[in-house]
C-alpha cells in the first residue's frame, strides 16, 4: 500500500493518550484525500509486533533495527512529513532530517511558546518546512488541513 503522508512525533517520550493527537492528525490527513502512514499502527503491524514489544526499552536489537528500517522507508517514500514537535524526540529529529535532505515536503506542528530546535526552525524560516503553532488541538489540525490544502492545490 501506498502512503502519501509519513506522521512522526515522539512515541517513547510521550504517554499514550498522546497518541491519539497523532491520530488525529492522520484523520486530518485523510480527510483532504491524502493516505497517512502513522508508526505506532503501521509500523507495527507490519513487523507483526505489539505496542508494548516494540516500546520495552529492553527489546532486541534487531526489532529496533526493523522498526529503524521500516520507518526511514516510509519516509523515504512518501510525498510530505508532518512532524509533531511538541515533546522531543531523537528519533523525530532523525526522520525529519532525512526528509530535509530528500527535499520532501515538511509541515511541523508544535504548541506555542515550546522551545523549538534551530535544526527546525531555520528551515522553517529558509522555507524548507512549514511550522504551524498552535494553542488547541482544533487550531493545530485546522492549519494542517489548510497547508495540506495548500499544497495539493498548488
Amino acid at each position: 500500500m501506498e502512503y502519501d503522508v509519513y506522521v512522526a512525533g515522539s512515541l517513547r517520550h510521550s504517554p499514550k493518550k498522546w497518541w491519539k493527537f497523532y491520530e488525529r492528525i492522520a484523520e486530518t490527513i485523510e480527510n483532504v484525500g491524502l493516505k497517512a502512514y502513522v508508526p505506532h499502527v503501521q509500523t507495527i503491524e507490519r513487523m507483526n509486533q505489539s505496542v508494548e514489544t516494540i516500546h520495552d526499552p529492553n527489546v532486541s536489537m534487531d526489532i529496533r533495527a526493523d522498526a529503524y528500517k521500516k520507518n526511514i522507508e516510509m519516509v523515504e517514500s512518501c510525498r510530505i512529513i508532518v512532524a509533531e514537535l511538541t515533546r522531543l524526540s531523537v528519533g523525530t529529529g532523525v526522520e525529519l532530517g532525512f526528509a530535509l535532505k530528500m527535499g520532501k515536503l515538511i509541515i511541523c506542528l508544535a504548541k506555542r511558546g515550546v522551545d523549538v530546535t534551530s535544526m527546525i526552525l531555520g528551515p522553517a524560516h529558509m522555507k524548507m518546512a512549514k511550522m504551524i503553532r498552535y494553542d488547541t488541538e482544533e487550531e493545530a489540525l485546522d492549519g494542517l488541513k489548510q497547508a495540506l490544502k495548500e499544497y495539493l492545490n498548488s
